[in-house]
């Protein structure tokens, strides 16, 4: 891949995105810290070249406002889907190809070969096989209290969301404080 960048306008103030890579880079140690004057007359072009130099021969991680896009497209049915682990390690360049592309499928409304949109679910449609075996695992792990059998036999989709969302949340929770 091309990695050449330009920057319109390099004399103008660095953006809030450049000031943020470069700040992180400052707080790891990556990078010495600057002057405040010097911080707040920091341009584009200087900003670019801190961030290249910074960069290295290392790839720059997909944002999240890709993977967003990305997923977007997939499930509208202009990209095959990715496995979870090449889509928690896209790269940036890797995201802007993939989504290029999708796009391009989206112009013309070609969706992939196979794709068949997904229904919505009915209001009170039952929770599914895989709802069930995760809010099993939230109850076993103790994240979420034990459901009653005569609600477990009538659980919606929608009730079933709501568990798992609780019980996720509070299973980030646990990991946050025991790291």
């Amino acid at each position: 891949m091309n990695n050449t960048i330009t920057i319109k306008n390099p004399n103008g103030p660095a953006t809030d995105a450049q000031k943020k890579v470069i700040g992180h880079a400052v707080k790891q140690g990556e990078y010495p810290r600057f002057e405040a004057d010097k911080w707040q007359a920091l341009t584009k072009g200087e900003a670019a070249g801190i961030i290249t130099k910074l960069r290295g021969d290392k790839e720059i991680p997909a944002s999240n406002a890709q993977k967003r896009k990305l997923a977007d497209l997939i499930h509208r049915g202009f990209r095959k889907g990715l496995k979870r682990e090449t889509f928690a390690n896209l790269t940036s360049d890797m995201a802007k190809n993939m989504i290029w592309h999708a796009v391009q499928q989206e112009k013309t409304g070609k969706t992939i070969e196979g794709f068949v949109p997904k229904q919505k679910l009915a209001p009170n449609a039952p929770a599914t096989e895989r709802q069930k075996n995760r809010l099993i695992q939230l109850i076993n792990d103790g994240f979420i209290p034990l459901i009653n059998p005569q609600i477990w036999a009538k659980l919606t989709h929608e009730q079933a969301s709501e568990q798992i969302s609780r019980g996720k949340l509070a299973e980030q929770r646990v990991a946050r404080q025991a790291s």
